[in-house]
């Protein structure tokens, strides 16, 4: 890998989460923005990791780099990794094995950074990264809200800016790992089958299942022949510009049996909210702005999942994950902060073409 431009991936301690992602997203492979503060001084390194932590905390868009700083402090790593620019590869390499890191950060004998490295520039990847993965695509729905758009299209074949939505999403996720993929059909099932075949465009399997009733988002996940590795689960009305690797990544780092990829809705009420205690108002809060972390429609299952699944029926993924909590195995939450848009109404699917 070259030596990298610090400066693209500068921000300070007062600019904003936005801001750090885009300094992230700008890395591409690094995946990371170096936070410094108001004197010119290094003080770590942020990862989408600690973004999607931060998330989890609470944090909002309109945090800051400090923000996330204060969260990362209270983590098991709360100082960044370093390395002298005169180190040998060999002590790079035992570093990245000993932390799992993804990016190290080389700094000369004043503790400055100079450059930072990925994984990828000394071939010691985490065990976490660039796994294969079996992907299951949901587009057997009718797609009611977008009559008369779906009177003779399946939802996932609409196009966007020319080509069907399941294609832009069937290429991605190969493109991040599928090694197979299953697509889960009811409606006009043929035109799927047709346009796709066996996957021989796409240099993976295609298989189907066709359900001759709807089995929910879940159902079909009692059909399925391959449950040796990770399997994702992906609604065909969806279109991101998540990494799904990253997401695979997570779930395989926090050994979860399941993962549930959510991403945030905001509204602001339009009229002031009263906190009162019985008759008393103790507070008025003037049409506040509230955030939650929403189920995206997107989820990587453990193999060890496919045995606590019911064997006839419909259900749905909720159902799956209430099943797993209720188990008391490990449910994960990833928040993700890229473009996300479920193509559901006329609204949605002019939106779709201005962002993919």
């Amino acid at each position: 890998m070259e030596t990298t431009q610090l400066e693209t991936l500068k921000v300070s301690l007062d600019d904003s989460v936005s801001d750090v992602i885009r300094r992230i997203q700008a890395s591409g492979s690094l995946g990371c923005a170096l936070i410094y503060d108001a004197a010119g001084r290094f003080v770590n390194i942020v990862t989408d990791g600690d973004v999607r932590r931060a998330f989890l905390e609470g944090k909002q868009l309109d945090a800051t780099a400090r923000d996330i700083h204060q969260v990362k402090l209270q983590t098991a790593r709360p100082a960044p990794i370093t390395a002298r620019t005169n180190s040998s590869r060999a002590e790079r390499a035992a570093l990245f094995r000993q932390h799992s890191l993804r990016q190290l950060v080389l700094v000369d004998r004043s503790g400055v950074p100079v450059d930072v490295i990925d994984h990828q520039s000394i071939d010691s990847s985490p065990p976490y990264v660039n796994r294969r993965f079996t992907a299951v695509v949901m587009a057997g729905g009718f797609g009611m809200r977008l009559r008369p758009l779906t009177e003779t299209t399946p939802k996932p074949m609409l196009c966007v800016n020319g080509r069907p939505m399941l294609e832009i999403s069937i290429e991605k996720l190969v493109n991040h790992g599928a090694d197979r993929i299953v697509i889960s059909t009811h409606y006009l099932h043929e035109k799927i089958v047709n346009h796709f075949g066996r996957g021989e465009r796409f240099g993976v399997p295609i298989d189907y299942i066709h359900e001759e009733e709807p089995l929910g988002t879940g159902g079909a996940l009692s059909r399925l022949a391959h449950r040796n590795e990770a399997t994702l689960v992906f609604n065909g009305d969806i279109l991101t510009t998540l990494d799904i690797g990253m997401f695979h990544a997570y779930h395989l780092r926090t050994e979860s049996a399941m993962t549930i990829a959510a991403t945030q809705y905001g509204f602001q009420v339009p009229f002031g909210v009263i906190d009162a205690s019985q008759s008393r108002v103790m507070h008025i809060e003037e049409k506040p702005k509230l955030s939650f972390l929403v189920n995206s429609g997107m989820y990587f299952l453990s193999p060890r999942v496919f045995a606590t699944l019911p064997k006839h029926g419909a259900y749905h993924m909720t159902d799956v994950a209430h099943e797993q909590i209720r188990r008391g195995v490990r449910v994960s939450c990833f928040p993700i902060f890229e473009h996300w848009l479920d193509v559901g109404r006329p609204s949605d699917y002019d939106l779709a073409a201005k962002l993919f």
